[in-house]
């Protein structure tokens, strides 16, 4: 048993650091330069930017999830990154306005999703997933549409947008179209 917890253990520290390298920001977390890029940040729906989603992806599937949920922040508001733990979906990492950070251990959310088949998007209320992941902040006003996409067995991305339901609905087709070409094997 012991054997089974350590491998377990050096398996999340393993993915911690493969997240991290990814994720990393060049910025101090108070720095001027992050607070200019979220001040003037605005989510690009460019169809050349979301083709490349899916463009130079490594092989790994982990990796994958991982550099795919970094070019999103590009194209949404915000973004939480989740890893399946038995049917236990926590919370790793986001992006609010350009900008990754991955959650602290001790600050780890877990969340129940609902059964759902691959690359389907499902739209749910903002404000309760942002409460049940303490990130209220990053739709203070609760303008934001809420998305959840499930690209693996094992990561599913929750996406925040400010476009009208107009505009909405072609930009997460055309995501979604680069999502299945990056997640084809």
């Amino acid at each position: 048993m012991e054997r089974l917890s350590q491998a377990l253990v050096s398996k999340i520290s393993t993915f911690q650091k493969r997240l991290q390298s990814f994720l990393e920001n060049d910025f101090d977390p108070q720095s001027e330069e992050r607070e200019r890029i979220q001040t003037e940040f605005e989510a690009s729906r460019d169809e050349a930017l979301v083709r490349g989603l899916s463009q130079g992806l490594p092989e790994d599937h982990i990796d994958r999830s991982i550099v795919v949920f970094s070019r999103l922040a590009m194209l949404f508001q915000a973004g939480i990154l989740l890893e399946n733990h038995d049917g236990n979906w926590k919370a790793q990492a986001f992006f609010n306005k350009g900008v990754s950070e991955l959650f602290k251990n001790n600050s780890k959310s877990s969340i129940s999703l609902p059964n759902a088949s691959l690359m389907t998007w499902l739209k749910t209320d903002a404000a309760a997933i942002l409460r049940k992941t303490n990130l209220q902040h990053l739709d203070p006003e609760n303008k934001t549409t809420c998305l959840l996409i499930k690209v693996t067995p094992d990561f599913s991305f929750i996406l925040f947008s400010e476009l009208p339901d107009i505009w909405l609905q072609n930009h997460t087709d055309n995501v979604r179209r680069s999502l299945i070409n990056g997640f084809a094997d």
